[in-house]
């Protein structure tokens, strides 16, 4: 079996200098073939120079440049399109997740699940530093947000950055979606309940990063116009007129 890992990262530089050394030391002592992909998306500060500067050490990291900035859906779709392995997975450049699920999601995998999802809401999950108290606020809003506009059964945590996928799904998903920012993983998921994909959740350890990327009025705007987006592509038949025969 071979496992890659995409990493999307946007002016990253000094966070990857610490966290890829750690991801890539990590996966060699996996059984399997693994690789990683660092998507930059379109970064303004050296983040392809700090990728390149590792890639001489080690040969199963890989660098895709993009020219523009996409977002981070557009950046995760183009690595995992990208790659040809068993299994794909994609994780955040902090590395919040620990890296011990890995192995939890690959047995999933092994196990039956098309696509498995690290889940923070889990009555198992563990967090080890929690987000402030307006981020879990605005958390809770926009989980009963996605919930009336029309989220994915029985996934209380849709968005936690830390999804594995057999390889020829993810590739049947990725090259259906069109969202490239933050609703990203709503429109995967529901693609894959749409297309009787079986789903999987593993409970997570996760640390949060004081350093997010998001800002809750602009980007919680834009959140809900891509869930009415996806709502709308939906209900016009843009993800095909009938379910995968499982």
């Amino acid at each position: 079996m071979t496992l890659t890992i995409v990493v999307p990262a946007y002016n990253e530089a000094t966070r990857l200098g610490r966290s890829l050394p750690v991801l890539l030391n990590h996966l060699q002592a996996r059984p399997e073939a693994c690789r990683v992909v660092v998507v930059d998306d379109g970064s303004t500060d050296g983040t392809a120079d700090a990728v390149r500067a590792l890639m001489p050490a080690h040969s199963e990291l890989d660098l895709l440049s993009l020219a523009r900035q996409q977002g981070k859906g557009g950046a995760v779709r183009a690595g995992m399109l990208a790659s040809q392995s068993d299994v794909v997975g994609f994780m955040d450049a902090d590395l919040s997740t620990s890296l011990d699920h890995i192995d939890q999601a690959v047995t999933e995998l092994e196990r039956g699940a098309d696509v498995v999802i690290g889940s923070r809401a889990l009555p198992t999950s563990h967090t080890v530093t929690a987000q402030p108290a307006y981020r879990r606020i605005g958390a809770r809003v926009f989980r009963e947000i996605t919930r009336v506009i029309g989220a994915v059964p029985n996934t209380p945590d849709a968005q936690c950055g830390f999804k594995f996928f057999r390889g020829a799904v993810a590739y049947d998903l990725f090259v259906s979606t069109v969202v490239n920012r933050w609703m990203f993983d709503l429109e995967i998921l529901r693609l894959a309940v749409y297309r009787n994909y079986k789903l999987a959740q593993i409970p997570v350890e996760w640390t949060n990063d004081p350093d997010s990327r998001l800002r809750l009025t602009v980007d919680t705007l834009r959140m809900i116009r891509d869930l009415a987006r996806i709502r709308w592509r939906f209900w016009r038949g843009h993800y095909g007129d009938s379910a995968r025969t499982p």
